[in-house]
């Protein structure tokens, strides 16, 4: 069984009415942030016998804009090499420090499956479905502004953010279960203009390339 999981209904609803759920998959929605989805995700595959073959994590995501490199555009569709979780630690004017010392041992990072993430990138290709890969960053605040978008993606070289990517990949590295990530851009990280997102549509694209990479690894 491969286990599809978003943070709400729009995300989820977009792949759910173009693309009939097919046989051997199930969906879960996270809820928004790192919270709910690590409760939701753990409680989830805590309680699967047998275990998901895969988790699959996709939604929307703002794209950082960095000068002097490729950035990903409004509804590009981007996979997760890494995820990082960006803003736990010590807030400073120019970076968030990790804490240290003794009993701050914290897990802020987790590379994502490498055959999955080879795989997807098989079928996207096979499908002409370009993509961008790299770091995500997971949030629990939104950034609002460039400025913090972009200390964020210098800081961890990211090429987009979100609200629950380490979450599901932190859970699901804990049971033991590969994970992956795919996510369409929906606004890039600038002091905020909603009237400038792209949301719907961000929805519809990440859901069509999800049903491409579901039949693609089903068929695999």
């Amino acid at each position: 069984m491969i286990l599809l999981t978003a943070a709400t209904d729009i995300e989820m609803g977009a792949f759910l009415h173009a693309y009939p759920l097919p046989q051997g998959v199930s969906t879960l929605l996270t809820g928004v942030g790192p919270v709910e989805a690590a409760v939701r995700v753990s409680a989830f595959l805590a309680a699967s016998v047998p275990p998901p073959s895969a988790v699959v994590n996709f939604g929307v995501a703002g794209a950082y804009v960095l000068a002097g490199r490729e950035n990903a555009a409004l509804l590009d569709i981007c996979l997760a090499e890494r995820e990082v979780l960006a803003d736990l630690g010590i807030c400073e004017q120019d970076e968030v420090q990790t804490l240290h010392g003794t009993g701050f041992a914290l897990e802020s990072c987790v590379e994502l499956d490498i055959e999955l993430l080879v795989r997807a990138a098989r079928i996207l290709t096979a499908a002409k479905i370009p993509f961008k890969q790299g770091v995500f960053a997971t949030v629990s605040c939104v950034s609002g502004t460039q400025k913090r978008g972009a200390l964020i993606a210098e800081q961890h070289h990211a090429l987009c953010e979100n609200m629950e990517g380490f979450a599901v990949a932190r859970a699901c590295r804990y049971f033991g279960v590969p994970m992956f990530e795919l996510r369409c851009i929906s606004n890039t990280v600038i002091d905020r203009k909603l009237q400038d997102w792209q949301l719907r549509e961000a929805c519809n694209n990440c859901g069509a390339a999800i049903a491409s990479l579901i039949n693609g690894l089903r068929d695999d």
